[in-house]
């Protein structure tokens, strides 16, 4: 039987970052703010909240600068990013770093982790998938985790004028199983990802991935028995579709509102509702 504690984290944080460059410009988009901290902050905040501190961080050799950041070697212009709270949260911390020479994919950065994760469940996080008004997205997984240790993923419900912030993959179908909190659904379909804008038709709604997952420890197999029939990129999406097939694959309806801040989009979306709040707050 699997671990059912989930001690080790991978972010990656290789990826060109193409749907926001105009906004990020030489800045790695990990680095772009929401609620004035790093994308890959709230990534690992969420990951210390979950109660994992072992976190492997996936960078291109573009992106050296994310490095030096979390290790407190960040350029100069990253120095007021760095408050008290954010030091002591990076020292908490253990940090592994790997270089994903050129850009195949989010599975091949993944497969970069194998010996750092060794033989146990980890949670992968997308620095670019932020939750707010709710726990962390593996805050929220742990417990369904530790009932029953199969691969998971976060799914969010999203309406019609949500679509546009989000990108166009991993739409799902699920069926409810045995579970009191209605929380816990059993994955049928896993969508492919496609350049099309993402619509939802009106008064409609999809539950779709969000935020990543937490995996057991084949997931590694199969990205190494999926390689050679890949040309080109090799993506999370057929290694989750998979499982599916063979394993069997969990999804946890999440709570709090979403936005893909690689998206520009979403990007813009998720300051803006930051905005909004701290507005509210102030006028109370």
């Amino acid at each position: 039987m699997s671990s059912t504690i989930v001690r080790k984290g991978i972010i990656p944080a290789a990826g060109l970052g193409t749907r926001v460059r105009a906004i990020a410009g030489d800045l790695p988009k990990e680095l772009l703010t929401v609620a004035a901290k790093p994308l890959i902050v709230h990534a690992i905040e969420g990951l210390a909240a979950s109660g994992i501190r072992q976190i492997g961080v996936v960078i291109s050799p573009a992106k050296e600068s994310i490095r030096q950041f979390l290790m407190g070697e960040q350029p100069e212009f990253l120095a007021p990013q760095l408050d008290a709270h954010l030091r002591v949260l990076l020292r908490a911390c253990k940090f592994s770093f790997f270089v994903q020479p050129s850009p195949l994919g989010l599975a091949d950065a993944v497969s970069l982790c194998r010996d750092f994760i060794d033989d146990e469940p980890f949670a992968l996080v997308m620095p670019d998938n932020i939750l707010l008004d709710g726990l962390p997205v593996v805050s929220q997984m742990i417990p369904f985790f530790s009932r029953e240790p199969r691969d998971m993923l976060g799914a969010l419900r999203l309406e019609t004028e949500q679509a546009s912030r989000f990108g166009n993959v991993g739409i799902l179908e699920t069926e409810a199983i045995s579970d009191e909190s209605k929380k816990l659904l059993r994955v049928r379909h896993f969508s492919d990802k496609v350049s099309d804008p993402l619509h939802i038709p009106a008064g409609d709604s999809v539950l779709k991935n969000f935020g990543g997952g937490i995996f057991l420890p084949h997931f590694f197999d199969y990205i190494e028995k999926l390689r050679p029939h890949i040309k080109g990129e090799l993506d999370d999406v057929p290694v989750v579709q998979a499982i599916i097939k063979e394993k069997g694959l969990l999804a946890v309806a999440l709570e709090g509102n979403g936005f893909d801040v690689g998206n520009s989009a979403g990007y813009w979306a998720a300051n803006l509702h930051m905005e909004s709040k701290q507005l509210l707050l102030q006028n109370l």
